[in-house]
C-alpha cells in the first residue's frame, strides 16, 4: 500500500532517550502515515518499547520532538518558541493514541463491560447509553460479547488481552500501539489475540505501531518493518525487503538466530 509521505500522523525528529548516562534511543527520525501499519523488531534492549512509550507519554524524550496529527506532543509553541508541554496539552494529544500493553491492566473489581465503558464516559464525556453501545460493539468485534457481566478473574489471558484491545479501540484513536501484546500469554492463547489484531489491521483505518517478536505476524500484517539495534533504526523496508533481502549484517544475523530458534 502507498501512503502520503507529506502528511504523517506521527513524526519523530531527532528523538533521543537516555536513562542516566545510558542511551536507549539515539536521534530517531521516523514518520508514520495515516493508516500505515509498522512493525518494530529487534533484539531485547534495542529501544523498541521505549519508542512506543515516548509516544504514549509514559516516558519523556531526552531530546528531539514528536508530533501527532500535526501537533507537538511533548512541547507546545509559546511566543514562537518550543517549550515543554503542560499536562493539559499532553492529555489533549494523548487522546488520539491508544495502547495495549503486555499486561492487561484491567480493573479487577469491574465487570468486563464497565472496564470498557469507563474511559469513554469519564474521558470522552459520552453518556452511559452511548458508551455501552460502543463498548458492546467493540467486545463483539473481539469475540467477547458473551462476557459482558463477567470479571477479569473469570477470563483466560487471551480473553483479557482481547478486552484490553476493545478498551483501547472504543476510544477511536488515530494511532494504536501494541507493545509485545502476546509475550505474557501462554503459547496456545497467542493465536486468538493475533487474529484480532490482524482483523483490525485489515480494516485499515488507524495507523498502528506494533512492537513484536512474532516474526510471521509482523511479515503478514505490516506495511513496513523497522529493525532497531543499539538505539537506532538500522534498516527498514517492506516485509519482503526485510525478511528476504536484508542488507545490514546485523539484521541478517538477527534473522538467522530467529530462524534457528
Amino acid at each position: 500500500m502507498e501512503f502520503v509521505k507529506d502528511a504523517p500522523i506521527v513524526r519523530y525528529r531527532k528523538v533521543s532517550k537516555s536513562f542516566g548516562d545510558r542511551p536507549i534511543l539515539k536521534e530517531i527520525n521516523l514518520d508514520i502515515a495515516p493508516g500505515e501499519k509498522i512493525a518494530v523488531i529487534g533484539p531485547s534492549g534495542s529501544g523498541k518499547t521505549t519508542l512506543a512509550r515516548l509516544l504514549m507519554t509514559l516516558e519523556e524524550p531526552t531530546s528531539g520532538t514528536i508530533e501527532v496529527d500535526g501537533n507537538q506532543l511533548w512541547h507546545k509553541t509559546v511566543q514562537g518558541k518550543l517549550v515543554r508541554a503542560d499536562e493539559k496539552h499532553l492529555h489533549s494529544i494523548r487522546g488520539k493514541i491508544g495502547m495495549v500493553f503486555q499486561h492487561f491492566n484491567l480493573f479487577p473489581h469491574m465487570s468486563i463491560l464497565r472496564n470498557v465503558t469507563e474511559a469513554p464516559i469519564h474521558v470522552l464525556g459520552l453518556d452511559k447509553e452511548e458508551a455501552v453501545e460502543r463498548a458492546v460493539s467493540m467486545l463483539k468485534k473481539v469475540g467477547l460479547a458473551d462476557k459482558l457481566d463477567q470479571y477479569p478473574a473469570q477470563l483466560s489471558g487471551g480473553q483479557k488481552q482481547r478486552v484490553a484491545i476493545a478498551r483501547a479501540l472504543v476510544m477511536r484513536p488515530k494511532v494504536m500501539l501494541f507493545d509485545e501484546v502476546t509475550s505474557a500469554l501462554d503459547p496456545e492463547l497467542v493465536g486468538e489475540v493475533l487474529t484480532v489484531i490482524r482483523e483490525i489491521a485489515e480494516e485499515g483505518e488507524m495507523a498502528m505501531l506494533l512492537i513484536t517478536h512474532e516474526m510471521e505476524f509482523a511479515r503478514d500484517v505490516a506495511d513496513r518493518i523497522i529493525f532497531t539495534d543499539g538505539g537506532r533504526i538500522v534498516e527498514q523496508g517492506t516485509p519482503e525487503q526485510i525478511f528476504y533481502r536484508p542488507q545490514s549484517p546485523r539484521l541478517i544475523t538477527f534473522l538467522s538466530r530467529f530462524r534457528a530458534g
